[in-house]
């Protein structure tokens, strides 16, 4: 994922403002990214950001957003969490516990990255080999403590 340059940024926002920010996302990513007939994304979106930056609240706020089924949670435990509308599948993958680069071969993580879903990858400095040379990055900046600081999201791409 070299050579990015920024194709969205969202302005400094505050947990509560969280779900106005994620609606103007989800309509970034399903005009940036490959869709299906539905106009739901798919591709890899690695998601960077320091721990308790607000990764996982992040995406269980787009779930909501988009009516998923289920409640987001961490996966840092099972490494990854698939959450489902109809046809369509986002999938959430946490790296953080990997010890390197070979486990998550060894796992089969990519086989996630060639299906027709949407894959938020938690971590992926764990593993930057793993993911696809056209993935997304998205940035979670905290300006401030963890839990009360503005958040800044930063969307971007090769």
């Amino acid at each position: 994922m070299s050579h990015l340059q920024v194709v969205w940024k969202s302005e400094p926002f505050l947990l509560n403002q969280l779900g106005e920010v994620v609606k103007s996302l989800w309509l970034e990513l399903q005009q940036r990214m490959l869709s299906d007939a539905s106009n739901n994304p798919r591709g890899v979106v690695a998601l960077q950001g320091e721990m308790g930056a607000g990764k996982t609240t992040l995406v269980r706020a787009l779930g909501k957003e988009i009516g998923l089924d289920g409640n987001a949670v961490s996966p840092t435990f099972g490494l990854v969490q698939c959450y489902k509308r109809g046809d369509w599948q986002l999938f959430h993958l946490d790296l953080y516990r990997l010890n390197d680069e070979s486990e998550a071969w060894d796992l089969g993580l990519t086989e996630y990255f060639d299906s027709d879903a949407l894959c938020f990858v938690e971590w992926p400095e764990q593993a930057p080999g793993l993911l696809p040379n056209d993935s997304f990055l998205l940035q979670v900046i905290v300006h401030g403590p963890h839990d009360s600081g503005a958040r800044e999201l930063i969307l971007s791409h090769s």
